[in-house]
C-alpha cells in the first residue's frame, strides 16, 4: 500500500487564489445544496478581492500535487464589550489528505496565530445539519454554545439571503424584501 504524502503548511499566496476557490466552491455546494453554485471566474474574483482585507491569517497545505487544504481566520471584536476574538471562518481538506492528519495541522495553525495575538476564543460557524464539520470541530476542542434561532420571512431562509437573493430575485422578477408577500 503507498502511504499518502504529507502536507506542509505555509501562508496562502495570491497563486493560491484559484484553488482556495475550488475550495470554497465545494463548501457552498454542501452548505447550500439548492442554490446554484458560483462559476469559476465569479469564485476567483471574489477570492481575489478579499486578498487585500486586512490582518487575517491563511493557511495552505501543499504537497507535491499542490494545494491540498486551506483554513482562513481573521481577529474580529465584539461590537458590545469591545472583546477581541478569533473568527475562524473557513476550514478544507481535499479528498487526497482526508485521514491524514492534515486537518489538525490546519487547525493548530490558527490556534498558534490566535495565542500569538493573545486571542482567548475562537469561535466557528457551521450549519446544524452540518454533521462531518461538527465532528472535526469536536475533535479539536470545539463546543457547541450558542443557539441561533430564526424565523423566516416572506417564505425566504434568512441565512441565505446573501446568497440567494440575487439569483431567486432574478428568476421571479420579483423585488423587495417580501417577495411574494400577500
Amino acid at each position: 500500500m503507498t502511504e499518502k504524502p504529507q502536507a506542509r503548511l505555509r501562508p496562502l499566496e495570491i497563486r493560491d487564489v484559484e484553488a482556495v476557490a475550488a475550495y470554497e466552491r465545494e463548501i457552498a455546494k454542501s452548505r447550500f445544496p439548492t442554490i446554484r453554485s458560483p462559476t469559476s471566474a465569479s469564485t476567483s474574483r471574489k477570492s481575489g478581492a478579499w486578498w487585500t482585507i486586512a490582518a487575517p491569517r491563511r493557511f495552505v497545505a501543499e504537497d507535491d500535487t499542490g494545494v491540498v487544504g486551506w483554513a482562513y481566520v481573521s481577529k474580529r471584536q465584539n461590537f458590545i464589550t469591545k472583546e477581541s476574538y478569533a473568527d475562524f471562518h473557513s476550514i478544507f481538506v481535499g479528498p487526497s489528505q482526508r485521514g491524514t492528519g492534515t486537518v489538525g495541522k490546519l487547525v493548530d495553525a490558527v490556534f498558534d496565530y490566535c495565542r500569538r495575538e493573545k486571542l482567548d476564543r475562537v469561535v466557528f460557524r457551521t450549519r446544524a445539519t452540518n454533521e462531518p464539520m461538527k465532528a472535526v470541530l469536536a475533535r479539536v476542542g470545539f463546543r457547541a454554545s450558542a443557539n441561533l434561532l430564526r424565523k423566516d420571512l416572506c417564505g425566504w431562509r434568512l441565512i441565505l439571503d446573501a446568497v440567494a437573493q440575487p439569483f431567486a430575485a432574478a428568476a421571479s422578477g420579483q423585488s423587495a424584501m417580501c417577495r411574494g408577500m400577500r
